[in-house]
């Protein structure tokens, strides 16, 4: 599973590097929504197979605070400074906004929260308004996000607010899966759901992708565990599986929709493996611990870039995608050994800590344990 959520973590890279590299790998949209799947997958295994957070709903909170702001705002930061270094070009769009855009951004870029639903609202006639896109409007508001691509933050984030109310309980989870597609197919027969935001930013459709992670957990994974009592190797070949189907994604000839919601399917149905993969391998572990800082610092690196070699950017645009993989590949492991790994101690004491908040003795006893493996929460722009 690490391996390929920093696969999808490159996605995003090399859709966001724009030219011929958009349809790679399986694009930058369709690893936004894979990830969901995957974010669904691992948050449901820490609430309802750990007793990490059984009676505790603000250690959760706590812990995914922990897992997604350190290296956010340091991310943010920087790019802060790249900014004023370069000029201040990037404030002149602050200049152009109403008070009230003003303040949805500033507060949107320090706590994440709103990134998302900014991708809904517009300038018009000089004032803040919900236009149903961000194309619609006077002066572009995601000109004026600091890390623009932490959008899906905003959406996982949400999912995090409902999730300890909802996995817990087959009937609750079922039900929000049959509102949430039914939305989906409401919008799509409407018209609104067929062009972007509405096809995979907005969170009341998205979370049936995050659901369907979640039943891929607690449905799929104990029988995938039987299946490799007697399939030693099922792990390693549903692994390769979705690895191979990352490579031949845009090769298949399809329609694309039925393409994607096929890949959707896919990866729904093979997680389990490639979580059960991830227990027996450190080295897919620890890949998977770039994937994060990859996305969230694959923009301030492609900006970097594109200052210091411009020219090798519009005369060598392959060696100039690798340069900016390498240079995500390399800061990310920078970010991880100094903000990342610290950060993670403290993570490992407050799910280890049982002096309030505990499950009882006999919650312990009736979940199924398996070993706690890191999460990862990856993703994003537009």
């Amino acid at each position: 599973m690490g391996f390929l959520r920093t696969l999808l973590a490159l996605s995003v890279v090399l859709d966001h590097l724009g030219g011929g590299y958009a349809d790679q790998l399986v694009g930058g949209r369709l690893a936004v929504q894979l990830f969901y799947v995957i974010s669904g997958f691992l948050i449901s295994y820490v609430l309802t197979a750990t007793d990490h957070y059984q009676g505790a709903v603000g250690k959760f909170y706590a812990n995914r605070f922990l897992r997604l702001f350190p290296i956010y705002l340091a991310i943010a930061a920087m790019t802060l400074m790249a900014h004023v270094v370069s000029g201040g070009s990037f404030f002149r769009i602050y200049d152009a906004l109403p008070f009230s855009a003003e303040i949805f951004l500033v507060f949107s870029n320090i706590f994440i929260f709103g990134q998302d639903w900014l991708m809904f609202f517009g300038i018009q006639n000089a004032q803040l308004a919900f236009t149903g896109s961000f194309a619609r409007s006077e002066v572009p508001l995601y000109q004026g996000l600091l890390v623009p691509q932490a959008w899906t933050l905003g959406v996982e984030m949400s999912f995090y607010l409902v999730a300890p109310f909802v996995l817990g309980s087959p009937r609750r989870l079922l039900a929000l899966l049959a509102a949430s597609l039914a939305l989906r197919g409401v919008l799509i027969a409407t018209g609104i759901g067929l062009s972007d935001p509405w096809t995979y930013r907005f969170f009341p459709t998205e979370l049936a992708l995050f659901l369907i992670g979640s039943l891929s957990h607690q449905v799929l994974l104990p029988r995938m565990k039987a299946w490799t009592q007697r399939v030693k190797r099922l792990p390693e070949l549903g692994t390769a599986a979705l690895f191979a189907y990352s490579l031949m994604h845009f090769s298949i000839g399809i329609n694309p929709t039925v393409r994607d919601g096929l890949a959707v399917i896919l990866f729904a149905a093979l997680l389990p493996l490639a979580f059960l993969f991830q227990s027996r391998h450190k080295l897919d572990k620890a890949i998977g611990e770039l994937s994060y800082p990859i996305y969230i610092c694959h923009m301030l690196v492609i900006m970097a870039f594109s200052w210091l070699l411009h020219d090798v950017q519009e005369h060598q645009p392959l060696l100039f995608a690798a340069l900016v993989i390498a240079g995500c590949i390399g800061f990310s492991a920078l970010l991880n050994g100094l903000i990342a790994d610290p950060v993670e101690r403290l993570r490992s004491r407050l799910r280890t800590d049982t002096g309030s908040g505990a499950a009882p003795a006999a919650d312990a006893r009736r979940r199924p344990q398996t070993p706690a493996q890191p999460m990862g929460t990856i993703r994003r722009v537009p």
